[in-house]
């Protein structure tokens, strides 16, 4: 039995099409991977810092009723 060739081109074609596919979304996943860890190292960062914030404000809370304690 004899394959015709339009038939291989066809297939090594639909393989090269998926391989080139399959790699095109790996690439896009690795990229949203980047991108999702920078935005997470960022969110870090900008929650201690209200953290700090926070800790300020509610120390600053206790100061100004301890004056007014002692008035």
């Amino acid at each position: 039995m004899k394959v015709p060739f339009e038939l291989i081109v066809w297939a090594v074609g639909m393989v090269g099409g998926l391989v080139g596919i399959y790699v095109r979304m790996e690439t896009k996943m690795k990229e949203l991977d980047v991108r999702v860890q920078a935005l997470e190292k960022t969110d870090k960062v900008m929650n201690a810092k209200l953290d700090e914030i926070l800790k300020t404000l509610h120390q600053l809370a206790l100061d100004l009723k301890d004056k007014q304690d002692r008035s």
